[in-house]
């Protein structure tokens, strides 16, 4: 998930966070480049896009574009019951999606109808993030953004896909963490 803040941390540390193939070089690792994504930083700092690099950029960095908490609420409206943050109520841990420049999350929530909605305030690109994984509801479960349908109507962004699988289980105020890559 993150890499450690200090102590001992590897090449080898580096490849399973980040990816990559083996011989392992440091040069495969600058922000920007194929494995780090742009702007990623850590405890000492922005990793470097080019020139000196070393294992210490890495402490504390993640390969997550962003990481959010969800306090799971439950709405039941007439037939339809919602899990997560939205029409759910619930709270989300900073509500700001980094890939899309701190754009505003106004919904993160699987309703029983069987779909996962993820939405933002504004008008987005359908790129940026590949995939959004969910642990702490009773399992993991990973969905790939290009697996959604995507609708942007100028004011708002929306992801859903159609699932049967709630990401949040049904028990409020259970947290529930969304990273995003």
């Amino acid at each position: 998930m993150a890499l450690p803040t200090s102590g001992t941390l590897t090449l080898a540390d580096i490849q399973t966070e980040f990816g990559g193939s083996n011989p392992i070089g440091l040069s495969e690792y600058y922000a920007g480049g194929s494995y780090v994504p742009a702007g990623t930083s850590g405890t000492n700092g922005a990793v470097p896009s080019s020139g000196t690099i070393s294992i210490s950029n890495f402490y504390g960095t993640s390969a997550a574009l962003d990481v959010q908490t969800v306090t799971v609420g439950v709405y039941v409206a007439k037939a339809t019951t919602y899990y997560g943050y939205g029409l759910a109520g619930g709270s989300i841990s900073d509500g700001t999606f980094n890939p899309k420049s701190g754009a505003s999350i106004t919904r993160l929530e699987w309703i029983s109808t069987g779909t996962l909605s993820f939405s933002l305030s504004g008008s987005y690109t359908n790129a940026d993030w590949t995939t959004v994984e969910f642990t702490g509801g009773g399992g993991t479960y990973s969905f790939n953004r290009t697996a959604a349908s995507y609708t942007n109507n100028g004011y708002a962004t929306t992801w859903n896909w159609s699932t049967g699988t709630n990401p949040f289980g049904t028990t409020a105020g259970v947290n529930v963490t969304a990273t995003f890559t």
